[in-house]
């Protein structure tokens, strides 16, 4: 295989594989939210990420989606309005749609013990480290090939490095529903009784729990890298999480964060804003570079870093084999 070809295809697999937008955006703009199934009496209609079965049955019985492979009913109450209103929302996930329309890059709910000294402590030390994390912290730089091929639907400056946290009682019977799915997003929460901080991102996606004592620099830090940090792997499988309910039109949403009437700049204009490119003299004639990817065979070549390794050490034998014939 002639060695340019070989680097055609490096580059095109090394930035198939590169997306310079935040996992918190990424995950607000592509990641649907996956179905709850619930059963329900015949008739019943909800609103939000829901899969139901109608039966003949007086209580509302609510199941994680099918991804987590579980069936175990992790809520359910008697039938009624009121209770299929709990389930479909509440008063602390409406909060954390409005900080998300308001461009926040993740909501940290603390769930309490109810041990008022350690959640106070909790709540302090989310607060003080995450306001820390903001001041610091720093957006990775919009690559100007995502920004045109649509992987984002705003520029760089429109995007906010911002953090909150609500407090929630777990006994709070306006909560329960939103509870009982925070508390199922791992296997043993509901065993702990500990204060638990989630931090919540995208549509509605849970990272995961960090409970007691976990609830520390390192652990917060981490949290806050991967969710600002560019979206390596776009295949949401592939990424940590959980999805909860959340009545909220998402599409509306990343449409109404663009003010109406407001034109996006060229590329040109938010040069600065871009990353710098170098320049790598090789015998590669120009209509031969690398293409340009639309978003759907980009999301193609997104299996996985496996598969780079894979073609990488495939092209290293290659070299080698060439380099060992003769002149």
């Amino acid at each position: 295989m002639p060695r340019r070809f070989i680097v055609i295809f490096l580059l095109a697999a090394t930035s198939a594989f590169a997306c310079s937008v935040p996992v918190f955006r990424y995950a607000l703009e592509h990641w649907a939210a996956d179905a709850y199934r619930v059963t329900m009496p015949k008739g019943t209609k909800l609103v939000g990420n829901f899969n139901v079965t109608e039966a003949d049955t007086r209580k509302i019985e609510l199941r994680q989606p099918l991804s987590m492979r579980n069936d175990e009913v992790i809520w359910s109450a008697d039938y009624s309005e009121a209770n299929a209103k709990l389930l479909e929302d509440s008063p602390t996930r409406q909060q954390i749609a409005e900080h998300l329309a308001n461009g926040e890059s993740a909501v940290w709910v603390l769930l309490e013990s109810g041990d008022k000294a350690k959640d106070d402590a909790a709540v302090k030390f989310l607060d003080e480290r995450l306001e820390y994390l903001a001041g610091v912290m720093s957006l990775p730089a919009l690559d100007a090939q995502d920004i045109k091929n649509g992987l984002v639907s705003i520029p760089g400056d429109g995007l906010r490095l911002a953090f909150s946290t609500l407090r929630l009682k777990r006994d709070d019977p306006a909560e329960n529903a939103f509870v009982a799915m925070m508390l199922a997003s791992e296997p043993d929460l509901r065993d702990l009784n500990e204060p638990m901080a989630f931090p919540i991102f995208g549509q509605g996606r849970v990272l995961y729990a960090l409970v007691g004592k976990g609830i520390k620099v390192e652990t917060v830090d981490r949290a806050a890298q991967f969710l600002i940090g560019s979206c390596s792997c776009q295949v949401k499988e592939q990424n940590p999480g959980v999805d909860i309910v959340m009545a909220v039109d998402w599409k509306k949403m990343v449409a109404d964060q663009t003010l109406p009437g407001q034109v996006l700049p060229e590329l040109s204009e938010i040069a600065d804003l871009l990353p710098q490119t170098v320049k790598i003299e090789a015998e590669v004639p120009a209509a031969e570079a690398a293409p340009t990817w639309t978003p759907k065979q980009k999301m193609l070549m997104t299996a996985g870093p496996v598969v780079v390794l894979a073609f990488i050490a495939l092209i290293g034998f290659l070299v080698r084999r060439n380099g060992r014939r003769p002149g």
